[in-house]
């Protein structure tokens, strides 16, 4: 359970940002440039948030069904962070670029 909660939910977390984004990209219908935009702010700002809540997530599943006199460390769930904004400041807009719909020509 420890496993669970401290590792693959918040890494899951993390993903979510750009997995979103991905599934919005690669979908049949795909949307205009300008709703494509807004999805790519409106994924790059919750993947602002979502490095920190990963971090808590992680710390709480590392201490869960542990006594307070249990010694613990938790000085590894930081990482979650520095990941976390990677793949936000790297991934989203790269994934953005590569899945950005092209421009609608006028019929001649």
């Amino acid at each position: 359970m420890r496993l669970l909660l401290g590792l693959i939910i918040p890494t899951l977390t993390i993903l979510a940002p750009l997995a979103i984004l991905i599934w919005i990209g690669r979908r049949k219908n795909r949307l205009n440039r300008t709703d494509f935009g807004v999805a790519i702010l409106c994924c790059f700002l919750v993947g602002l948030i979502v490095p920190v809540v990963a971090t808590y997530l992680s710390v709480q599943g590392f201490m869960y069904n542990r006594g307070p006199e249990d010694p613990y460390c938790a000085t590894g769930v930081v990482s979650f962070l520095f990941f976390g904004y990677l793949i936000n400041l790297l991934g989203v807009p790269i994934a953005g670029i590569v899945l950005l719909p092209p421009k609608q020509g006028k019929g001649v």
